[in-house]
């Protein structure tokens, strides 16, 4: 019976409900019946993976448009690159690809997919069951994540779909009950899932993992404590999760220390072996560009199109002096200041072909400086420099006393300031200007990103073109 129904649903799309692939950038079904699928050890561990693949090619561009493009960490580059300059200067439409959110609800549904099927595999060890279940769980935390932070409200799945059925159709879905009821609680039931003796690999949901998404959400509740709270347990373990104090380790993490390996994807082979990372998105150039060229290269060298700069702004909040991180983050080359973070080594177009790079999801620092904010907060000053000072030691820096700030807000700058120099081209400075509410006061003098509702994305035309029920972001709809 599911053979036919699917069948029938393949049909449905392929024919008179429109494209499928129209169809399929709204919520994509599954590509394979359950009684085809999902009844082995290697079907869980298949559908597992599948997860991340999709994961990889949501983040592939996305990690720069949503994360960084809009915040004061750059300015435009060429005036070829249309797209990322439109998104720079606070020119979203609604055809824009970083406006979809496509790849993220195909990791939502291939969790969900996860969750309903995993639980009834038949595998060797329940812990490894659990592990994988785990994993799902995270994922679809971390999608979710990824999703409310930019576009707010959004369509809520628990469930797969499978077939087609009018229920794909949805409204959107508060977003503080996403982070309390679904982000938070799936968090949660990872971390009490995941096999803490094996699963540490970079590039897979691990304990840590659950805890930094659950760290990340309760700082966008305000719940400053539980934050704290939270990343306190990574330090269990510091076998695996610890402080790199060395800039020459800090250096080689983006790029360099993948140098000359093979390419392997797979998140049960991990290579890396710093300390730092928690969940990395791991490329090879080929596989972040076109013509076998990164979008480092492309984007953010002279020798590219260079679509980006490393705005005035961010190079006058690094003392270019001391702070050994500012060489290494950007160079003056051809007329234009570069991000050099992800690129090993001089440009050339050998290199930036076989280098491989790592897209920071978390890493330990991140954390760091994330429980200082959630210490100031808490009139925690004294704890929340100690927490900020071993990353400015590293970078050849002196660390301010409490004495040194007039009040809360203050320390908080100067504390969301230390991520910004620290984080850049991470993926977190939009996000956080967004979070703390700053982004009117820091982006209107810059691009005039200053209205209420501007701090989200456009929902694209084809997700409201197919979804009748979905409503534009408020600004967007009175804004053409």
């Amino acid at each position: 019976m599911k053979k036919i129904q699917y069948i029938l649903a393949a049909v449905l799309l392929a024919s008179g409900f429109g494209s499928c692939e129209s169809f399929l950038d709204e919520q994509p079904v599954s590509e394979i019946p359950a009684d085809q699928m999902w009844t082995s050890a290697r079907d869980a561990k298949a559908g597992v993976s599948q997860m991340y693949t999709y994961f990889r090619s949501a983040m592939r561009e996305n990690y720069f448009y949503w994360g960084e493009f809009r915040s004061d960490d750059f300015d435009p580059g060429a005036s070829t690159a249309a797209t990322q300059q439109r998104v720079i200067d606070n020119q979203l439409t609604t055809d824009l690809n970083c406006t979809k959110w496509t790849g993220l609800y195909q990791v939502i549904n291939q969790a969900n997919l996860c969750i309903k099927y995993l639980p009834n595999v038949d595998m060797p060890s329940v812990s490894d069951r659990n592990d994988l279940l785990g994993q799902a769980y995270g994922m679809r935390a971390l999608a979710y994540l990824y999703a409310v932070r930019v576009w707010g409200d959004v369509p809520l799945f628990t469930e797969p779909n499978e077939e087609y059925s009018p229920s794909i159709y949805r409204e959107r879905t508060d977003m503080e009950y996403i982070l309390r009821e679904v982000i938070l609680e799936d968090a949660k039931k990872a971390e009490s899932l995941l096999d803490r003796t094996k699963n540490k690999e970079r590039k897979r949901i691990s304990p840590y993992g659950a805890w930094a998404i659950m760290a990340d959400t309760y700082m966008w509740l305000k719940e400053y404590s539980l934050a704290d709270q939270t990343i306190e347990k990574m330090k269990t373990n510091t076998a695996f999760m610890a402080f790199e104090p060395s800039i020459d380790t800090w250096k080689k993490m983006f790029a360099e220390e993948l140098n000359n390996k093979a390419s392997d994807n797979t998140p049960e082979n991990d290579e890396y072996s710093t300390k730092e990372f928690i969940f990395v998105v791991h490329f090879n150039m080929d596989e972040v560009g076109t013509n076998g060229y990164s979008y480092m290269y492309q984007w953010f060298t002279g020798s590219g199109n260079r679509a980006a700069v490393v705005s005035e702004v961010l190079r006058n909040k690094y003392d270019q002096e001391k702070d050994v991180r500012f060489p290494i983050v950007t160079k003056n080359y051809q007329s234009g200041w570069e991000l050099r973070k992800y690129i090993s080594g001089d440009i050339s177009s050998t290199l930036n072909k076989t280098c491989e790079v790592a897209y920071p999801i978390y890493r330990y620092s991140d954390m760091l400086l994330l429980q200082a904010e959630a210490q100031a907060r808490q009139s925690k000053w004294e704890e929340a420099l100690d927490l900020v000072k071993p990353i400015r030691t590293r970078a050849g820096l002196e660390t301010p006393s409490a004495a040194d700030f007039a009040d809360e807000e203050s320390l908080v700058d100067f504390i969301l300031d230390e991520r910004q120099r620290e984080l850049v081209g991470e993926g977190r400075r939009w996000f956080d200007l967004v979070r703390t509410g700053r982004w009117k006061t820091v982006m209107g003098p810059i691009n005039g990103c200053k209205d209420d509702g501007n701090e989200l994305f456009p929902i694209h035309f084809s997700h409201l073109d197919q979804n009748k029920k979905l409503v534009q972001n408020s600004y967007y709809a009175t804004n053409k």
